[in-house]
């Protein structure tokens, strides 16, 4: 009964320590492409006139535990793993870029707007602060 109690008790304490530590930006370049299984809209893979790159990239180390969903204007667009990095074309104007974890992990819903210029690349991260708090921000790296 014991045994028991402490397995679930350190199964808990594992996913806990997987979910809620910081993770580590990675180079735009070091990202993965997400695999086409994880893409669930492919409406905006393909470069068209008059649209701006648009990069989403997720942070790699702890806190890795789950995918996190990726959507813009509200549309589910792919699944994202650590390490791992979508390329999308947006045209013109202001779009809202959200990130959901997906299963066990902690954190809910996060946002941010970017301003979409043709010709022009916008990179987004997604990743956990050293509290857990789960974001997806714009980034230099």
């Amino acid at each position: 009964m014991i045994f028991r109690y402490v397995v679930k008790i350190s199964g808990f304490l594992f996913v806990l320590i997987l979910c809620s530590c910081a993770t580590v930006p990675i180079p735009t370049e070091q990202a993965k492409l997400v695999p086409k299984n994880q893409v669930i809209d492919d409406r905006y893979l393909d470069q068209k006139p008059a649209t701006g790159e648009i990069i989403i990239k997720r942070d790699t180390g702890s806190g890795s535990a789950c995918s996190s969903r990726i959507f813009v204007d509200a549309i589910p667009i792919a699944d994202l793993w650590s390490g791992e990095k979508i390329i999308i074309f947006l045209p013109e104007g202001d779009h809202i870029f959200s990130a959901w974890p997906n299963g066990i992990c902690g954190g809910g819903l996060s946002e941010t707007r970017g301003t979409v210029t043709p010709g022009k690349r916008l990179i987004f991260r997604i990743g956990y602060g050293s509290n857990g708090d789960y974001f997806i921000v714009p980034t230099a790296f």
